[in-house]
């Protein structure tokens, strides 16, 4: 499991309907939208700004970090390696 992965995982756990927990308002939801496309807008920007030692430091290949700092912040993550 990568770290992506996790993160991934632990936000949506906010927002997963259970027979104890009330469903999250209308404003709730837009909320955590923007707050996730923020956060993809800013990891992709980072992405981007990173030199060639940097990300095979960090196991991810140039191309791979090409085609997902070009993605629209709409998209989801996919997998860098």
């Amino acid at each position: 499991m990568t770290f992506q992965s996790r993160d991934r995982l632990a936000s949506h756990a906010d927002f997963l309907i259970s027979p104890v927990a009330p469903r999250s308002s209308l404003g709730q939801r837009v909320r955590f939208t923007f707050h996730l496309w923020r956060q993809r807008t800013a990891m992709r920007r980072q992405l981007a700004q990173m030199d060639a030692r940097s990300l095979r430091d960090a196991g991810i290949s140039t191309a791979a970090a090409a085609y997902e700092s070009g993605k629209p912040f709409w998209k989801k993550v996919g997998t860098l390696r």
